[in-house]
C-alpha cells in the first residue's frame, strides 16, 4: 500500500494537503474521482502534476514510477464563469495523428468537453516510456488535458499532432 500526498491548489495558491492511501496498481483517475468528491468540483477541473508535468490519469502509480516520497500537485482549474458552462450540444470529430503510419485515431466529443478524455484514450495503448514523453500540439501550440475544442477554436475534422 502506497500513500500519495496531494497538494491541492486553487489558482496556484496551496490551500490544503490530502493524503490518500493508494495501491500502486490503481489508476490515477480514481484519485481524481476521490479528490473531486472531497473538493466538490467536477473531475474535469482537476489536474495532477509531478514536478510541473501533467500526469496521465489513465496510468497507474507503478507505471509512472511513483513512490512513497513523491508529492503530487493537484491543481483545481478555476471555472470560466460563476457557473459551469453547459455543453452546447455541438459535436465535432477530432483526429489525433503521430508521424507513424496507422497511428491516426478519430474521436467525437462536444466542443465544450475537455480534451483530456480523448488524449488519455489515445495514450492508453502506448508503452509506459512513450506515455511519459508524449506531447500534443494543435496549430503549433501545446494542448493540455483541460482545454476544450472551443477554447482552441477547433472545427470538425481538425488534427491534433502527437509527438513522442
Amino acid at each position: 500500500m502506497l500513500c500519495l500526498y496531494f497538494f491541492v491548489q486553487y489558482s496556484y495558491e496551496i490551500q490544503l494537503g490530502k493524503l490518500l492511501p493508494w495501491r500502486q496498481c490503481n489508476f490515477l483517475f480514481k484519485a481524481v474521482e476521490q479528490l473531486s468528491v472531497k473538493l466538490k468540483v467536477p473531475p474535469s477541473r482537476i489536474l495532477l502534476l509531478r514536478r510541473d508535468i501533467e500526469l496521465p490519469v489513465h496510468s497507474t502509480a507503478n507505471e509512472l514510477g511513483l513512490g512513497i516520497a513523491d508529492i503530487i500537485d493537484c491543481v483545481v482549474i478555476a471555472a470560466d464563469d460563476k457557473h459551469e458552462p453547459e455543453p452546447s450540444g455541438d459535436m465535432i470529430t477530432v483526429r489525433l495523428q503521430a508521424k507513424e503510419k496507422g497511428s491516426a485515431q478519430e474521436y467525437s466529443l462536444h466542443k465544450d468537453a475537455p480534451l483530456g478524455s480523448i488524449l488519455s484514450q489515445y495514450v492508453s495503448s502506448m508503452s509506459v516510456d512513450a506515455r511519459r514523453k508524449v506531447r500534443f500540439q494543435f496549430d503549433g501550440s501545446k494542448v493540455v488535458h483541460s482545454q476544450t475544442p472551443s477554447q482552441l477554436d477547433m472545427e470538425d475534422g481538425d488534427v491534433i499532432e502527437v509527438w513522442v
